[in-house]
């Protein structure tokens, strides 16, 4: 079987509760094989794609499967009706256990907290998705104040991705890319806790069995948080910050209301339920 996967990080994550059901082997077609290590049934196709950091991780790889002739081939795509539900339809199978491949020691230590500034990309706008950057940055800056060290990740770019100001302050920054894909998700397994909005954090952070904060901003058709965790999931430790009057819009530029009433003491409240800093 070919599967024409979806591509970006944390559609691939969302996707291996799927291919852990189909029996192999499975050719698949993903930009990150690093996330499917521990599935021996599962061969990676090189894939097409013109988005900045999903070439940069493919540049790395220089081993890839060609899929023989004649097989069957998925098309993994989903809409307004969820991610899993859109992903069951496109497998035809029921998910099995969201999880990930262990990825070692963290190139952090001691007790921190991994924050996802607000960014935008040039390649791929979603400008309404984004939430508020001040309340990221109001988080981050509560969790030092708490003891807490601040990871600040992502992978910017004059002129292709930029973050949106205010910017969280931060004890450590990877801001240009510099971890591979390896190193980013097990800083987030060793994490006490992740912050951010919308993005690879969300599952991650529920595969990686750790308390995350994600902070919703705007295009409630596609992001909601019925449609980007389902009933499949465990997601106790997921707290979503949703605005007052959260925008159902699907457009990725719109000017959705993204203002989230009493925001500090929420996150105080959330904050005080992890184990203090010892």
């Amino acid at each position: 079987m070919l599967i024409r996967g979806m591509k970006g990080l944390g559609d691939c994550i969302y996707q291996r509760a799927f291919i852990r059901q189909l029996r192999g082997p499975v050719f698949l077609e993903t930009p990150w094989p690093e996330l499917y290590q521990d599935m021996p049934h599962v061969r990676c196709v090189r894939p097409a794609t013109e988005l900045r950091t999903q070439a940069k991780n493919i540049q790395r790889h220089a081993k890839w499967v060609r899929p023989p002739s004649g097989l069957g081939t998925l098309n993994i795509r989903y809409g307004g009706a969820g991610i899993y539900n859109g992903m069951r339809s496109a497998f035809r199978v029921q998910p099995g256990v969201l999880d990930l491949p262990g990825f070692g020691s963290p190139p952090v230590t001691g007790r921190y907290v991994l924050v996802r500034p607000v960014t935008v990309r040039a390649e791929w706008r979603a400008d309404a998705r984004n939430p508020l950057p001040e309340y990221i940055a109001a988080a981050a800056a509560e969790m030092r104040r708490r003891g807490y060290q601040v990871v600040s990740v992502a992978d910017l770019q004059p002129g292709h991705e930029w973050a949106l100001e205010p910017l969280p302050a931060a004890d450590v920054r990877y801001h240009a890319g510099e971890l591979p894909v390896e190193q980013l998700l097990a800083l987030l397994q060793g994490a006490a806790a992740v912050i951010g909005g919308i993005g690879w954090v969300v599952p991650a952070s529920i595969a990686a069995g750790v308390p995350a904060w994600v902070v919703c901003g705007g295009q409630g058709g596609y992001n909601a948080p019925e449609l980007i965790t389902d009933r499949a999931m465990k997601t106790s430790q997921l707290t979503f910050a949703v605005p007052d009057n959260f925008c159902r819009c699907t457009e990725r530029q719109h000017t959705c209301d993204k203002r989230i009433a009493n925001y500090d003491q929420r996150f105080a409240e959330w904050a005080d339920r992890l184990p203090a800093v010892v």
